[in-house]
Parts: structure tokens; C-alpha cells; sequence
């Protein structure tokens, strides 16, 4: 199976020639959201889309702020806990952070009492969409599997183009010439030949040192921030539409540690990756009364696909100590030594700087659909579904060419994502509230979705996860004044994933839960 998908590369290299950085991988982490936003948006688990009337709901459906009949001013802050679990291994990672989540403003204007325009609003509103703060760590025994069987097949396949090889009597040799400026060879390969971890082995295909176990950290900072800008329309107070343009700015840092532990030695390959970068998309949304005299609403939007323009930066060092044995003229054993191998990318023995790559995602289209009313006075409820295809994001090049190969990859590999989210909010004496909700969400991935490292990549990080489901609950109270009014809510996810250190179709997965706590805060007044 491993020789079908690599061969598969070798077939396309001809259509490469331009390094690469990127992989699906890394496109789909930037796409989705977290439930942030207000804390009364929390606390309903989002499921405010046809209900309307928080600033948060111009990022879901922009008709939300159209109920608006007076201004309004928020802004939201929240704590963040979260504990990685592995297994096999039992390694607990532990972090916490705090994030800005809300700030923004909604401006109504009365048009009219009787006429079909009754109010014009407009708002504008920052918001967290998602935080990178993550740490991981596992363990594992690999029973003779190992990274450099995949360094050694992106050797084979770039041999062919290089005319390159192991023999250190040749000048074009892996060991004699410097390929990482070389926009046809992959770096992976590099590494591996610089740590002696592969060598001649690799024209077969095979791993030069099978391993006995290994050991992976992960540390993942940054976030995405949005800024919304929605103009909404009440008509005949029953029929509401809305728009919001949104600009996304983007900031992702990671840092892994693998290190492999095999019959005479050790290596560990170090990897230091950062995203930068903005984009933006529209926001399409009608929510409708549809019986005069009912609460009842049926809420409807659209989110056209996300343009972004990202840079990649990625570095990497590898160090490996082996043992060699020496052999006299005859074959006679002589003795062993221990020797050491490094490899810097940012060393002028290599690339000799930052390595960056410009590139352009188009992040798939999004749909919702929503039911909200209320029962009564005192209790409102809210239930969506959403829906984002991930396996049709599409990278392309910096010069705009389409990258063919990444996105035949990720349309294989990954599917829909499906969120579901549920809300209920109960009001006691006039001014304080309850609140409760629930989101299932799916991951998007399949279940045999792998990661693909082009044979010209730049990328040597080749862990990956599939994301299975997330499960979250939330709880809120709140209080409304006439002018003031305060939310905190208390939200917990659990996310179920599985983890591959590196590609081999006999690895079993690493089974990671990710258990996240957010407390929200939000304060903010109406006049």
C-alpha cells in the first residue's frame, strides 16, 4: 500500500517545479472554528443562528443582528485549559491560555413603525475564531517500523530525477552536494542522507534502521482572528436579511520533537513551522417569521469559500549517533566507534537561511440552517446544522498555478464536516438567565486519510492526526438591565483523534483526547 501511494508521487513529479511547504494537513488545521464569541452565545452552544439579536450571530448568519432595536456594545474574554491524553504511552500534555474573544458594536436604526423597512442596522465586530494552544507528547513501540523507511522512499523517488546517490565518490552524491536550494528534491531525503539515518538501502526502497520505539512533543501557538463588518434589514418585522463581509488574520507556530531509538543508536529530527497570512469571505443570511403572531423563526446562510493568502516558514535540524563497526582489508571485525551526524537548514551548510513558500488557499463554502422561537415568555430555544465540505479546499502556487497534486490529495482524504448545535436559555425574574447547550461536530477526516509529503517538499514534519469527533457541553447564566447586562459561561469539549508520527500503512494509530475547559466572560450595555 506505502509503494502504491509514493509511486503515485513519482508519476506527478514531472509536473512539479517549485519547491513546496505546504500539505493538506496543514491547510485543513486553518479551516473550521471554535465555539467562541459573546459569553450568552457560548452558553446557548451557538445555537443562536435563528434567534438572533448577539453580535456573535453575524459570523453564522448575518440576519441575526437585523432584530436589533437599540445599540449595542460587547466585549468578551475567556480562560482556556487543555489536557492531551495518548494511548497507548498514558502521556498527559497540560497548557492553558487566555484569549480575547469579542469586542464589537451593533448600531440600530429605526426606519419606521408601518413601512416595510423598519430598521437599517449595522455592525462591526472583532472575534477570536479559533486559538492554537496545544501540547502534546507521546510513545510509542514500533516493532522494526520507522520515520527513515519514509525518508528512504522520497529518496527513491527523487533519484531518478537527480542521478544522485549514496556513493561518496560522487561529486553529485547526497553526502557530497548541497541539494536543499534544489527545487526538484525533497528535503526529508536530505535530512536522512546528513544523519546517515539511509544509504544505499534506499534505491530498493528500504528502511536503513529499522526502530524499537520513539517519542514525539508538540507545542502549537497562535490563533485566527476575524474582523466582521454586517448590514442587516428588518422588514415588517417577520422577514429579516443580512450581510457581512469578514478579513481573517492568520498566525500559527509550531515546534515537534520526534526522536526514534533503534539497535546501536539514535537520531531526533527537530521541526519549526509558522503560518502567516489574511483572507476574507462573504456571509449571506435570512431568518423569517413565518406566522404572524409566533416567535417561531427559520433561519438560512451561506459563507462563500474563504480566500487566503498564506507564507509558510520551515526549518528543521536533525541530530543522529550511531555506532559503526570497523573491518580490517580481510572482513575482520576490529572494533565499534559511536559516531554523531547534525544538520541545521537555517546553516549555510544548507539552505542557509529562513525557508519560506507563498501560496493561495480557497477554504471550502459553507451552509446553515436553523430553527429558533420561544415558549412562552421565559424560555427561548435554538437548534442549527452546518455543513463544509473539506475535501474541496483547494491550494494553489504563488504564481497561481493550480497545485494539482495537493488538491487530488485532499479530495480523497478528507469529506464533510457536519455540526450540529443545540441551546436553550430560560429567563428567571425579569433579569437573570440560564443557559445550556450542545454541539456534536464531526472531524472532516477519513478514516484512512494519511499525509502526503510531495518528493520536492520542503515540509520534513510528517506527523498527522485525523480528528474523529468533538463533543461539547456548555452552561451560562446571565443578568439584563435596563442599560448593563453581564454573561459567563463554562464550556467543555472533548475531542477524539488519531495520531501517526509518520506515514506507514502498519502503524497503528496513537488514540489522542483532547479535553478542553473555557470559562467566558462577557460585559456590555444597550441604549
Amino acid at each position: 500500500m506505502k509503494r502504491n501511494r509514493l509511486f503515485l508521487l513519482a508519476a506527478m513529479l514531472p509536473a512539479l517545479s517549485v519547491m513546496q511547504a505546504q500539505t493538506s494537513y496543514e491547510a485543513v488545521e486553518l479551516l473550521g472554528s471554535d465555539l467562541n464569541g459573546t459569553a450568552r452565545y457560548v452558553g446557548m452552544g451557538g445555537a443562536m443562528s435563528a434567534l438572533g439579536a448577539d453580535i456573535s450571530t453575524m459570523a453564522t448568519n448575518p440576519a441575526g443582528t437585523a432584530l436589533y432595536r437599540s445599540w449595542d456594545m460587547s466585549m468578551s474574554a475567556s480562560a482556556n485549559s487543555v489536557t492531551n491524553k495518548t494511548l497507548p504511552g498514558g502521556n498527559r500534555s497540560f497548557t492553558s491560555y487566555g484569549s480575547f474573544d469579542n469586542l464589537g458594536i451593533v448600531m440600530a436604526n429605526k426606519m419606521s413603525n408601518e413601512d416595510i423597512v423598519r430598521f437599517v442596522n449595522f455592525g462591526v465586530n472583532y472575534r477570536n475564531v479559533k486559538r492554537f494552544g496545544n501540547k502534546m507528547g507521546m510513545s510509542s513501540y514500533l516493532n522494526g517500523l520507522s520515520q527513515t523507511g519514509q525518508m528512504a522512499w522520497q529518496a527513491y523517488q527523487n533519484l531518478d530525477v537527480l542521478e544522485s546517490d549514496f556513493d561518496e565518490a560522487n561529486p553529485k552524491s547526497f553526502y557530497n552536494k548541497n541539494y536543499y536550494d534544489e527545487a526538484w528534491v525533497g528535503w526529508l531525503t536530505l535530512l536522512g542522507a546528513d544523519a546517515r539515518l539511509i544509504d544505499a538501502s534506499a534505491l530498493n526502497g528500504g528502511s536503513y534502521y529499522p526502530s524499537n520505539r520513539n517519542s514525539y512533543t508538540e507545542k502549537v501557538t497562535g490563533g485566527i482572528n476575524a474582523y466582521d463588518f454586517n448590514l442587516s434589514v428588518n422588514l415588517i418585522d417577520m422577514v429579516y436579511f443580512g450581510v457581512t463581509f469578514t478579513t481573517y488574520s492568520i498566525d500559527r507556530n509550531m515546534t515537534s520533537s520526534y526522536t526514534e531509538y533503534f539497535d546501536g543508536g539514535d537520531y531526533t529530527l527537530d521541526n519549526y513551522y509558522t503560518t502567516n497570512g489574511t483572507g476574507y469571505d462573504f456571509k449571506f443570511g435570512a431568518i423569517i417569521r413565518p406566522i404572524e403572531g409566533s416567535s417561531f423563526r427559520i433561519g438560512v446562510s451561506a459563507a462563500t469559500p474563504t480566500v487566503y493568502r498564506l507564507r509558510d516558514y520551515n526549518s528543521a535540524v536533525v541530530n543522529s549517533s550511531i555506532t559503526f563497526d570497523n573491518f580490517d582489508a580481510n572482513g575482520e571485525y576490529i572494533n565499534s566507534e559511536v559516531r554523531k551526524f547534525s544538520m541545521d537548514t537555517q546553516s549555510d551548510d544548507a539552505f542557509g537561511g529562513d525557508c519560506y513558500t507563498d501560496y493561495t488557499m480557497i477554504a471550502p463554502a459553507r451552509i446553515n440552517a436553523s430553527l429558533g422561537g420561544t415558549i412562552g415568555t421565559s424560555l427561548a430555544l435554538g437548534a442549527e446544522y452546518e455543513y463544509a465540505n473539506y475535501g474541496a479546499t483547494k491550494l494553489y502556487y504563488s504564481n497561481g498555478d493550480v497545485n494539482q497534486t495537493m488538491n487530488d490529495h485532499t479530495a480523497v482524504n478528507f469529506t464533510g464536516q457536519h455540526t450540529l448545535r443545540l441551546g436553550a436559555e430560560k429567563m428567571f425574574a425579569g433579569s437573570f438567565y440560564a443557559r445550556a447547550g450542545y454541539n456534536f461536530q464531526t472531524g472532516g477526516y477519513k478514516h484512512d486519510a494519511w499525509k502526503m509529503i510531495p518528493v520536492n517538499s520542503v515540509q520534513t514534519n510528517t506527523a498527522y492526526r485525523n480528528i474523529s469527533t468533538t463533543n461539547t457541553g456548555t452552561l451560562g447564566i446571565g443578568y439584563r438591565g435596563d442599560v448593563f447586562y453581564a454573561d459567563a459561561s463554562l464550556l467543555y469539549s472533548l475531542q477524539s483523534s488519531n495520531f501517526f508520527p509518520f506515514d506507514d500503512p502498519e502503524l497503528p494509530a496513537t488514540l489522542v483526547s483532547r479535553n478542553l475547559w473555557k470559562g467566558t466572560v462577557t460585559v456590555g450595555l444597550r441604549f
